[in-house]
């Protein structure tokens, strides 16, 4: 089979490998759709602990073949791959907490991934969907689930406001299942014009550009004290100050962005949080119980009633085969992307 591998840091060839013969408890599923994640950018750009490593775990496919113990029926099935791979066994994942597990593994970072012809992973993180999903659409249900496990962090809850900082493609999901969650008044923030187009098609009430307007002011001119639940998504050590002063007293705020860990956070933002009295929350990935968690079972369900808009977050399509390039470009800051998605059969 063909696979677009990481070979070192800024390096990605498009090579031959053998194709995975499942083992027990096994599918094989010929991918049809893998979409770039920020994190695959990331190891691409940054460098990651091991190589070679086949990245990518947001894909879709069709169930090949089974290995012993799996039942033929899933044979021709639909799929999207659920990437994380828990032990089930240490005291978190007894708890359901299986983002926490204490021996994980996971698919595209610890063990090869889905840029690639085919892929081998246990029966459970093979989620089966209806045939009539396009593949490209059931790439995006583990991005989409992340954003819906923001929200359970987030206690939201019908009818309440929210302000989501980050317009790229997580902040867009989230938007996104705001509106499905029928939230009353929906801020997207971001520094980008573009982007901010792209929130209002998606459900943003109000948008706001933070190169050039007071995003505290304009937040308390729309809402009066505050949202119920804000969302940073962007990653950016700039935004977190921001954070505290739009959230309303005994609000709820949600960190779902990837922080550098040399930055280090101001006094006067934990002065400010223990005046208002926040609850904070971190947010990584996107399971919980029993596995994986209704965040992936409500996600297949809006895709199939077609609630949530993945038309506009596919900026870009490409074969897999020009994987090295594109990855080229990322890294050279020469495209603009939505979500970038990958087509393994065509050439």
């Amino acid at each position: 089979m063909k696979a677009a591998r990481l070979e070192n840091k800024g390096v990605v060839s498009y090579v031959e490998m053998p194709t995975p013969d499942p083992a027990t408890g096994e599918v094989l599923l010929r991918v049809k759709a893998v979409s770039i994640c920020g994190s695959d950018i990331k190891r691409y750009v940054d460098g990651h602990r091991t190589y070679p490593m086949v990245l990518g775990h947001e894909a879709a496919g069709i169930i090949e073949k089974v290995g012993p113990g799996v039942s033929e029926d899933l044979v021709g099935k639909h799929a999207a791959v659920i990437p994380l791979v828990p032990c089930f066994e240490c005291e978190e994942c007894q708890r359901g907490y299986y983002s926490a597990c204490r021996s994980y593994s996971f698919i595209g970072s610890r063990s090869n991934g889905s840029m690639a012809d085919y892929l081998v992973l246990p029966e459970r993180n093979a989620i089966i969907v209806p045939d009539n999903l396009a593949f490209e659409t059931v790439a995006m249900i583990e991005p989409s689930t992340v954003a819906r496990h923001a929200l359970d962090l987030g206690g939201f809850e019908k009818g309440q406001t929210a302000v989501v900082f980050g317009a790229g493609s997580i902040g867009l999901l989230v938007v996104q299942w705001l509106r499905i969650l029928g939230a009353k008044t929906i801020i997207s923030v971001d520094i980008v014009d573009e982007n901010l187009t792209f929130a209002r098609k998606l459900g943003a009430h109000v948008t706001i550009n933070s190169r050039g307007e007071d995003v505290v002011a304009r937040v308390m001119e729309v809402t009066g004290n505050g949202v119920d639940v804000t969302l940073e998504v962007t990653g950016a050590p700039q935004v977190l100050p921001l954070t505290i002063p739009v959230t309303r007293p005994r609000g709820k705020v949600v960190f779902v962005g990837n922080q550098p860990v040399d930055q280090s956070i101001s006094l006067n933002f934990f002065e400010q949080l223990e005046r208002r009295e926040l609850s904070l929350n971190g947010c990584f990935m996107s399971y919980s119980a029993p596995f994986p968690g209704h965040e992936w079972t409500d996600s297949v369900d809006a895709f199939s009633k077609g609630e949530l808009d993945m038309g506009t977050m596919i900026s870009h399509r490409f074969a897999l085969s020009e994987a090295p390039e594109v990855f080229a470009k990322i890294g050279a800051r020469e495209i603009k992307f939505r979500k970038i998605m990958l087509f393994p059969e065509e050439k």
